[in-house]
């Protein structure tokens, strides 16, 4: 997900008054924000952290500290998700491998869940 403006980072009118609005946010915007509830979505290693960084060390520990930002947005509830497989272009299906920022944390503070198609 990107934004493509800054319009699009900006408060909608009203936004405090409706506490049934769902906020679309880049890590770097959540920055100093706190929510009830957070998802962190496609937290794949080539992904998240990007694959521009996988190669770098400074770049991986840059996307280390943008994942505690994320992480640590959540009050209440943190989702934290990824696909198994994803569809490649030229490719097709490719499985993909669970970011690596996910075996730092203690398995004791996580709950697995597993989505399947029916």
């Amino acid at each position: 997900l990107a934004l493509i403006s800054n319009v699009d980072a900006e408060p909608a009118p009203n936004a405090a008054a409706d506490n049934e609005a769902v906020n679309l946010s880049s890590v770097h915007q959540a920055k100093g924000l706190e929510f009830h509830t957070v998802f962190v979505i496609w937290l794949t290693d080539g992904m998240f952290p990007s694959s521009r960084s996988l190669e770098m060390r400074d770049a991986i520990e840059e996307e280390r500290r943008l994942f505690y930002v994320a992480i640590t947005r959540a009050r209440d509830e943190l989702y934290l998700s990824y696909p198994h497989m994803r569809l490649n272009a030229g490719f097709g299906d490719v499985f993909q491998r669970p970011s690596r920022f996910l075996k730092e944390i203690p398995n004791e503070l996580l709950e697995d869940w597993e989505v399947k198609r029916s």
